[in-house]
């Protein structure tokens, strides 16, 4: 008699729970890179792009431009790209911290990131993550 070749269903139920606990293990580690590849792309770099604006801007006109103006004669963005939404929170002749409001669909820990012209980074409505967390 030939004996067959293959696998038996108990060999392939293992196999299933075997995948199984590995995409539980693995997909809250791809959401947590997710929303950091996000972060990083929508909010954190143009916030950056938008300081070295107020520098020039500040270089020029030796103040700040005044709070919440972002515009194409002034800081070349239009307050928002996507559902992030960038605003100069506050602004003294001297000073300044920019803030960038994180939709809270696609960051539920950090809700905004500010940044100031000293460099200072900070999350002031992070709930369940540091401001160096959210900023890395």
């Amino acid at each position: 008699m030939k004996r067959q070749a293959g696998f038996t269903l108990i060999e392939l139920m293992i196999v299933v729970a075997i995948v199984g606990v590995l995409a539980a293990i693995a997909f809250p580690a791809f959401q947590t890179y997710s929303d950091r590849a996000s972060r990083t792309a929508n909010c954190k770099g143009p916030l950056l792009e938008i300081a070295i604006e107020m520098e020039e801007f500040h270089a020029v006109n030796r103040t700040y431009p005044p709070v919440g103006l972002l515009s194409a004669t002034t800081i070349p963005y239009d307050g928002s790209r996507g559902d992030y939404v960038y605003e100069i929170a506050e602004s003294t002749a001297t000073t300044y911290v920019l803030q960038c409001t994180i939709p809270s669909d696609k960051d539920t820990d950090c809700g905004s990131l500010r940044y100031d012209n000293f460099g200072r980074k900070s999350a002031p409505n992070a709930t369940d993550r540091s401001s160096e967390e959210c900023w890395r």
